[in-house]
This record gives structure tokens, sequence and C-alpha cells, in this order.
């Protein structure tokens, strides 16, 4: 079963708010700050979410939040 995140493949955006009361932005997942680059490294997720890093642009507050994956399915 192949999953994908909806966030890193654009089919859906979030907009959290920052304890400041600002929307944050997605910084992209965690995995482009913390891994190696590969244009190749989230194809396979050993887990059932996508750890995206939002970011305040009002305050610079960071979350991590989990995004849950989404199934692939074939026509």
């Amino acid at each position: 079963m192949e999953t994908a995140c909806f966030l890193c493949n654009a089919l859906r955006t979030i907009t959290p708010e920052c304890s400041c009361g600002e929307v944050m932005l997605d910084s992209g997942p965690v995995t482009d700050y913390t891994g190696p680059y590969s244009p190749y490294f989230n194809v396979s997720f050993a887990s059932e979410y996508c750890l995206h890093l939002f970011t305040c642009p009002a305050c610079g507050n960071d979350q991590i939040i989990a995004v849950p994956l989404c199934v692939i399915r074939e026509p």
C-alpha cells in the first residue's frame, strides 16, 4: 500500500494559529532539516505521519505537526 503526505504533494493546506494569534506558515517536512538531501528521501514512509515544521512569521515560534498520510489507490 502506497501512502503520501497531502501537504508535501500540495493536495491540501492547513493553517494552524500561533499562540500570538498569527497564522503559521508550513516550512516543510522536518526530514528536510534533519535528513540527508535527496529528492526521493520521503518516497517510502515508515510511519503513518509526516512531521511538518510550522513557523510563525510574526514572533518566530516553531511547531511540529504530525500530518496523517493518505493512501494512494490505483485505478
